[in-house]
């Protein structure tokens, strides 16, 4: 029950590799259903979604039941913490994600926090407010600096997220913490020299970064401790830039399904060599809508 996907799906720099140039949302949408297990929706992050817009995305992979959702948090709760958010902000963002809750494809909810946020006792009161608010969601936490333990999600059986991220000053190294059913890891790929640069010189340029087999074979070892633990477990790539995360979660189907068909986009395949002879290669046409 290991799932793999990528962090978001819609980026421009995605075209011509993952998806057709001019490719419609929802054809966006359904080039990753086609060809992973999951998907983390980046969207969210920053602003609340309509019940419209995620009802359309169940009805757009209903026949991938299989396919799942997690949902990152809206920056209100996590990045915007000179006040606490109000019910109203709650309800608006919570009425957004009906209809994937409602329909069982939401697995996690992810309340992602900047390496700024540090264990202290108002931060501590700010994830217990969360815990309380958000109570009966599945309930992720990222925090990214290495004051934190996994202990406050464990007491309250929360999802702890682990994360693979540059091993700068005070930065979490990669784990493989379980601490409720579902387990989870982020890839957010090991850029050191782009990390904390406040402004970046291209877009995504924080997350240009693709493992190599020596490194996914590492973080994979991980992954399986995870799984062995949880009942369900999900990798997640958000090294975004120019698809590095799609060809590396094709990678890592690859060991995590031995022996089975793994595909891929040809335009994929043709970008990254080291695809080629493992991954099949499924043509353009098989990526619009059925």
């Amino acid at each position: 029950m290991i799932h793999i996907g990528t962090a978001g799906w819609s980026y421009p720099d995605w075209e011509g590799a993952v998806y057709p140039k001019g490719a419609t949302a929802t054809d966006r949408l359904r080039a990753v259903a086609e060809f992973l297990d999951c998907v983390e929706v980046d969207s969210t992050f920053y602003r609340p979604p309509t019940a419209r817009t995620t009802a359309n995305w169940v009805r757009r992979t209903a026949d991938r039941p299989q396919f799942r959702f997690l949902a990152k948090a809206w920056q209100r709760f996590t990045h915007e913490r000179q006040s606490v958010w109000s019910p109203a902000e709650q309800q608006l963002f919570t009425d957004g994600l009906a209809p994937l809750r409602e329909a069982g494809r939401l697995d996690v909810l992810l309340f992602q926090f900047p390496w700024s946020f540090r264990n202290d006792t108002g931060n501590r009161d700010w994830l217990a407010r969360i815990a309380d608010q958000f109570a009966g969601w599945p309930v992720a936490i990222e925090v990214r600096h290495d004051s934190w333990t996994p202990d406050f999600c464990r007491d309250r059986q929360l999802i702890y997220c682990n994360v693979d991220q540059p091993q700068l000053s005070h930065c979490l190294p990669a784990s493989a913490h379980v601490t409720a059913p579902v387990g989870y890891f982020r890839l957010h790929g090991r850029n050191a020299k782009n990390w904390f640069k406040e402004k970046q010189e291209v877009y995504g340029g924080r997350y240009d970064y693709l493992y190599n087999a020596a490194e996914l074979d590492e973080v994979w070892g991980q992954i399986r401790q995870m799984a062995g633990k949880a009942q369900k477990t999900y990798a997640i790539f958000n090294n975004h830039k120019d698809a590095k995360a799609f060809s590396n979660a094709l990678q890592l189907k690859l060991r995590a399904e031995p022996g089975a068909v793994v595909r891929g986009p040809v335009a994929l395949l043709n970008r990254f060599p080291e695809l080629q002879g493992a991954v099949q290669a499924s043509g353009e046409e098989q990526l619009s809508l059925v």
